[in-house]
């Protein structure tokens, strides 16, 4: 498979995925979506807006991972070639990661909503060797902090919902 070929499939992953799963889940949620980034195609730094009580609004990036390997993956640099920066650095309140180790079903194996500003805290506190790794999956090659889920459970930045 090319390079062009598995950034397709990346893209179609998440897409289904939002369609498939995350939009359900806002909806058993009672979480209205405002605007949808990704049914528009649009390049933004987050994927949806919801509204989740009476104009109370969060800017939500969405994160689906084919496999479940117990580590949030950060990303940094989103390709080192073109030197294009990584989700870390938009602009979103949230993001719901979640990972499939069937990649068949609607539902993750696992689900996390990170909280995004306490996340940056985290990261730009953290000190010493920090763990990282590039994959050469998608876009390029990407470089991104691997996490470990209970630190940043531990460390109230994220709540686990599946």
């Amino acid at each position: 498979m090319n390079n062009q070929d598995e950034i397709n499939n990346y893209f179609a992953f998440e897409k289904k995925k939002h369609f498939d799963f995350f939009l359900p889940f806002y909806q058993e949620k009672n979480w209205i979506v405002h605007k949808d980034n990704i049914a528009g195609n649009c390049p933004i730094d987050w994927d949806v807006k919801l509204e989740t009580f009476a104009n109370q609004f969060i800017l939500v990036d969405e994160k689906a991972r084919q496999g479940d390997f117990g580590d949030c993956l950060v990303e940094i640099i989103q390709d080192m070639n073109t030197k294009k920066l990584g989700w870390y650095f938009g602009e979103k309140d949230y993001i719901l990661y979640g990972s499939w180790i069937d990649t068949e079903s609607n539902y993750p194996s696992s689900l996390y909503m990170i909280d995004a500003k306490k996340l940056k805290e985290y990261i730009n506190n953290l000190d010493g060797f920090i763990k990282t790794c590039i994959s050469k999956k998608g876009w390029g090659n990407t470089w991104n902090i691997v996490l470990d889920w209970g630190d940043l459970i531990n460390e109230n930045i994220v709540t686990r919902l599946l």
